[in-house]
This record gives structure tokens, C-alpha cells and sequence, in this order.
């Protein structure tokens, strides 16, 4: 049963995408309606040549700093694809020419998919490539290009033939009920404005994404790294949100400089204007002079000079200088992510998040694709160890065919590990791939968003049924894999002695943590000023959760992007996190800040941020202590901290 349970999963998107697809048929009756839905767009499309007339030079805006690093370079806007209501088209005088040029539209956008989802593998790896599976078999699909030839031949105008197919088949989906069959109808308009795009490039060629590009969005949702040529991009900058989205995450982890939350952004920047992108303190540069080119080129330089540097030093021991060693561990969610941990110098890998093979399938993975990535990813590090966490999905990682109804807040609704203990299946299909994963080097398995004592028992006790039954059958796994939980919210860090009695390990969630205990959306840059996880009501229930931890004799890490914050890292090791996990690219800046530490300062440090007033006062501290180190003259990372320093806290 289980071995036909794994090919229905593997086949069941192929048989649907193909179902789906046969139920296809022109209608007339609402293409008024749906076209007007499909093409009402407020992006422009951008024209074969820059579009920048800007007079104004050094035109600063600032956002939120959410990535570090520095790029130079063109403005490329990813605004809605195509305005239709707008746009200009002529059909040629010859029927055969017209089809033609909608033959070659088609074939172009097809040929464009494919190396998409060459380039996809290659940059994030196979699992991640899946995302386009579905959109080239629509494209390849035999009765598709059967609607499209007829309705070039019946209306003599590509254009209209193709919005005509479009209609038609977003009808079809319309009339659906189950959300995940809906959700099919956006493969079909993203189809279709790829093939318009190539259509109308035909006549008007359009712009490609040059190399450097700074790409400016309305938002870093986690779907835009499927949809970009990554290799092409420098930079990202995003109208809304803030620095904890985990579009953001993936920015970070990805080691691209973005600004998020960045006001005005999409009403100033102009298509292939010069750019310059400071990640580190939030600010963005359009159309600047040579003299502000020249001081933030040299400013690249000595950042990419400094990576260097660290890196080749990456042996080094992270311990304080009196000895206390701290793990240094990676936050990773893809395949490339691992070299990454590798150059910069990782212990092994803190939080490995399962989710993004989700994301990129829309729905869960099977069993099998799971076996294969988390054995990789375990091959790969051994003998460092890795944390493998479950399926961690809702609030803002929403995805179709999950079970996931819409709620009016899913922050606090059916998500992480509340939407796998519903689905079962699902859940212990992963468990079985951790657990089989676990045979081939240090694994451990983490519970994110545990809200009580009853759901790690009811996932210990699935655990426990797939473990008996991998006895039975003889498979080889590790017994004693530990099975920890993430402490994301006040609840768990409270009732912390509870749960230390019956988890291997904690595992602190910094960025659920932080929003839950502080009331703040994570995500909304109106409210970011007051998300701030140095809050001493968060420190608190850090404070809570490393003494229940100490207590039970089982350890402790920091998971959350706090683990990158340099103002936080005194204060966590003050309080006795022996292991922060952090994006790879962190780890080098980490072991610097951690070796110039004392522990009995930072422990003075961590007592006084605990009684403090407010985030500000925690952020002097901090402050200080980086001052006090000599950390700010360092000749890596100096430069980095103060602008951290200076922009976090007004310490100077």
C-alpha cells in the first residue's frame, strides 16, 4: 500500500494538470468579465531602451535594512507584466504571418520556461525546478495548441486568439470549487502574459534583464526567486514589507543585498536608471553622481575584500576570550545553501526548513523527493550535524492543497506544526524521510510553533509508530535521533520546564517569538519600528527558556535572524545560548563580534538588559560593549558594525 500511496503522489500532478486540461472548451459568455479580471494591470511595459529621463541626481530613499551587501547598477522594474487595455497591436495583412508570429511566441515562451527551469535547478537545486513542471506541460499540451490555431484562424488576430484561449480557459477554472484546481488558473495567466510578452516582442522588442540588475518589487514574496533570472541579479528592493518576511530570509540566505519597506520606491525608480543598494543601512541611491559611484564602489570592494578575508579564516575556533566555545551553525532551505555553510565556515546545519520543497510544489512533496533531499543535505554535512525541521507552513507561507482554509488572521491559525498534525499523511510521510535520512550521518528533528504540551506528544507518538514500524522492516535509522521544539511563542517559554522534560532540545524561533510576545506583524513595514527582538519582555522569555533548558541538562540554540543582529550577540551569549544559527554569510561576522567578547561582561550585560526600560536602553548596551571590544576598528568588520551600530541605536 505505501509503494502505491508514493505513486499516486508522484503521479498525481501529472493526471491532474492533464485532466484538467482536457476539460478546456471556447466560450463567449464571459470574456468580457474575465479579460477584464485577467488583464487590469497598473505596471507599464518596458520599453527596448532605458526609460530613464531623470535630471535629479542622488535621489535617496530609505527602507529597512534587510540584506547586507552593496550593488551597483540598471533599475529593473518587475511591475504586472503587460497592460492589455493599453497596449498597441496590429495584426498583419497575412493570416500565415500572424499565426507565425503567435507560433513563435509560443515556442519562444516555451524554450524561455525550460531554461528557467534548467537554471532553477542549477541555482537552488532539482527539488526547486519543479515549479515550472506544470506551466511546460500546459504549454506542451496537444489540445492547448489546438485552441490557439483555431482561434487565430477564426479571428485573424493574434492578440485577440490569445486572450480568446485565455478566457476560455480561465472560465473553466473559475468555475471549480476545490482552491487547489483554481489555483491551476495561475499557471494559465502567467502562461499567457509570457506569451503576449513574446508576442508583442515580435514588433517591439522588449529589454532583457541585464546583468547586475536591481530588481524593484511591490513585495519579496518567497515565489519571486522562481520567477527571476537570479544569475542576472544584484539587488532587490521592495516597496512594502519588512525585514523578517521569509522572502527576506531567502534574500539573506542567497547573500543578495535587498531594502525592504523602502516608500516611494515604485513611484520613483525608473526603468534602467543607475541604482546603488546599501543593505546594510537601508538606504537606496537612484540616478547617482560619480563622486557617490566612486565612494560605494570602493565601498563593494572593501566588503567583497573583507568575505574574503574571514573565510580564509574560517578554521578558527568561535569561543570568547576566555574560552567559552559557541556553535556556529547554518539556517539553510536548498541544496545550493550547503556550499554556502561550507565556505563561510559553518559547524553544521542549525535549521534546515523543509517548507521550500513545499512552496516550489505547491502542495506536499512526496515521499520520495523528500528522501532524496534530506539524505543529500545529510550526506553532505556529515559529520556535522543537522536539524531538520517539519513542514513548516501558514501565516505568511501559504500555499494551495494543504488544507489551509482562508482565515482572518493565519498568524494565529491552522499553521506549522497545528496544519501537520491535520494532515497526517502528509506528516508522517515526512517523518519517515527524516528518519530514513538519519542513517547517514548526525540528524536531529525540530517541531516549529509547539503551543502546548499535547501536540509534542501527539508528534512524538507519530514519530514513535514510524520508528516501530521501521523496526519491523528491518530499516536502518538512527534510535536515538533527538526530537527538539522550537520555542516561538510565550506560552512554550513560560511553561519552558514543561516542555524540557520531554524534548532532547530547544530551539528558539526569535522572529515568531518577537511578534507574538510584542503584537507586531512581522511582515508590515507601518508597524516595523516597534518589532524589535532586543525588546527585554523577548529577552525575558529567552531568559526563561535557557534556565528551564539548563535545568533539564539539554541544549539551547538561537534560531531566528536575532542570531545575525550584531547588537544581539553579546546579549544572547550573556544569557547562555550556546549555539546561534544564523544565514551563512553571518557566520564569519558572528565569530569575529563572539571572539572579542569576555563571558562575565556580557553576562553583566545580559542581567542589566533584562531589567532594562526599553529596546533602546538594551541597544546602548549592546552598543557599548561592541565599542568596548574594539569591535568598531576592526578592520573587517569594523565599518559594517558601526553603521549597525549608529543606524540601530543612535550610538556614536
Amino acid at each position: 500500500m505505501e509503494l502505491i500511496h508514493t505513486c499516486a503522489q508522484l503521479l498525481a500532478p501529472v493526471v491532474t494538470n492533464a485532466q484538467l486540461l482536457a476539460l478546456m472548451s471556447i466560450s463567449e459568455t464571459r470574456r468580457e468579465e474575465i479579460t477584464s479580471a485577467l488583464t487590469s494591470t497598473t505596471g507599464r511595459f518596458p520599453d527596448a531602451e532605458s526609460s530613464s529621463s531623470r535630471s535629479e541626481q542622488n535621489v535617496e530613499l530609505r527602507g529597512i535594512a534587510t540584506s547586507r551587501g552593496i550593488a551597483i547598477g540598471p533599475v529593473y522594474r518587475l511591475d504586472d507584466p503587460v497592460d492589455l487595455d493599453h497596449v498597441e497591436y496590429s495584426a498583419r495583412e497575412s493570416l500565415v504571418e500572424e499565426r507565425e508570429d503567435l507560433m513563435k511566441a509560443l515556442a519562444e515562451t516555451r524554450s524561455e520556461i525550460e531554461e528557467a527551469r534548467e537554471a532553477s535547478g542549477s541555482r537552488f537545486g532539482p527539488e526547486f525546478a519543479a515549479v515550472f513542471h506544470t506551466q511546460i506541460q500546459i504549454l506542451e499540451d496537444k489540445g492547448f495548441v489546438d485552441n490557439i490555431e483555431q482561434a487565430i484562424a477564426s479571428k485573424k488576430n493574434a492578440l485577440l486568439a490569445l486572450r480568446s484561449v485565455l478566457d476560455s480557459y480561465r472560465e473553466t477554472f473559475e468555475r471549480i470549487e476545490d482552491e487547489y484546481f483554481r489555483e491551476r488558473g495561475v499557471d494559465i495567466v502567467d502562461i499567457g502574459h509570457r506569451i503576449m510578452e513574446k508576442l508583442l516582442g515580435v514588433r517591439s522588442p522588449v529589454a532583457p534583464m541585464q546583468p547586475g540588475s536591481v530588481v524593484v518589487v511591490d513585495q519579496v514574496l518567497a515565489g519571486l526567486f522562481a520567477r527571476l533570472e537570479m544569475d542576472q541579479v544584484a539587488a532587490i528592493i521592495a516597496e512594502h514589507g519588512g525585514s523578517t518576511s521569509h522572502g527576506a530570509i531567502f534574500a539573506r540566505t542567497l547573500e543578495i543585498p535587498a531594502v525592504t519597506g523602502a516608500t516611494g520606491i515604485l513611484a520613483e525608480a525608473q526603468q534602467g536608471e543607475s541604482c546603488i543598494v546599501d543593505g546594510a543601512t537601508g538606504r537606496v541611491y537612484l540616478q547617482p553622481d560619480e563622486a557617490l559611484l566612486a565612494y560605494y564602489r570602493d565601498a563593494q570592494r572593501e566588503y567583497e575584500v573583507a568575505i574574503e578575508h574571514l573565510d580564509a579564516l574560517r578554521g578558527r575556533p568561535a569561543e570568547t576570550r576566555d574560552g567559552k566555545p559557541v556553535t556556529l551553525s547554518a539556517n539553510v532551505g536548498l541544496l545550493n545553501d550547503l556550499r554556502q555553510a561550507d565556505q563561510h565556515g559553518a559547524e553544521g546545519i542549525g535549521l534546515f526548513r523543509t517548507e521550500l520543497l513545499a512552496l516550489a510544489h505547491r502542495g506536499f512533496p512526496s515521499q520520495e523527493e523528500q528522501d532524496q533531499l534530506y539524505r543529500r543535505v545529510v550526506e553532505h554535512v556529515s559529520p556535522r550535524p543537522v536539524t531538520i525541521r517539519t513542514l513548516d507552513l501558514g501565516g505568511d507561507k501559504g500555499i494551495p492543497n494543504v488544507g489551509m482554509p482562508d482565515e482572518e488572521n493565519p498568524q494565529l491559525g491552522l499553521r506549522s506544526i497545528r496544519l501537520t498534525l491535520e494532515n497526517r499523511r502528509a506528516f508522517r510521510a515526512q517523518l519517515r524521510a527524516i528518519l530514513k535520512a538519519s542513517a547517514f550521518g548526525p540528524t536531529k528533528l525540530l517541531l516549529p510553533m509547539i503551543s502546548s504540551i499535547e501536540e509534542l506528544r501527539e508528534a512524538k507518538a507519530l514519530l514513535e509508530d514510524v520508528r516501530a514500524r521501521f523496526e519491523r522492516e528491518g530499516k536502518d535509522f538512527d534510535r536515538t535521533m533527538p526530537v527538539g521544539i522550537m520555542i516561538e511563542v510565550p506560552s512554550t517559554a513560560i511553561s519552558a520546564d514543561v516542555f524540557a522534560r520531554e524534548a532532547d532540545f530547544f530551539s528558539i524561533g526569535t522572529n515568531d517569538l518577537t511578534q507574538y510576545t510584542l503584537a507586531v506583524d512581522r511582515g508590515n513595514e507601518r508597524v516595523a519600528h516597534l518589532y524589535d527582538g532586543l525588546h527585554p519582555a523577548v529577552l525575558s522569555l529567552i531568559d526563561l527558556s535557557v534556565k528551564a533548558a539548563a535545568r533539564a541538562n539539554i541544549p539551547v540554540s538561537i534560531c531566528g535572524e536575532m542570531a545575525s543582529n550584531p547588537l544581539a550577540i553579546p546579549i544572547l551569549v550573556g544569557l547562555g545560548i550556546g549555539e546561534l544559527s544564523l544565514v551563512p554569510a553571518a557566520v564569519p561576522f558572528a565569530k569575529e563580534i563572539i571572539r572579542a567578547l569576555d563571558v562575565r561582561d556580557v553576562a553583566e550585560d545580559a542581567r542589566k538588559a533584562l531589567t532594562a526600560s526599553s529596546a533602546r536602553d538594551v541597544h546602548e548596551i549592546a552598543a557599548s560593549r561592541l565599542l568596548g571590544a574594539g569591535l568598531l576598528d576592526h578592520p573587517d568588520i569594523g565599518a559594517w558594525l558601526r553603521n549597525a551600530v549608529e543606524e540601530a541605536s543612535g550610538f556614536s
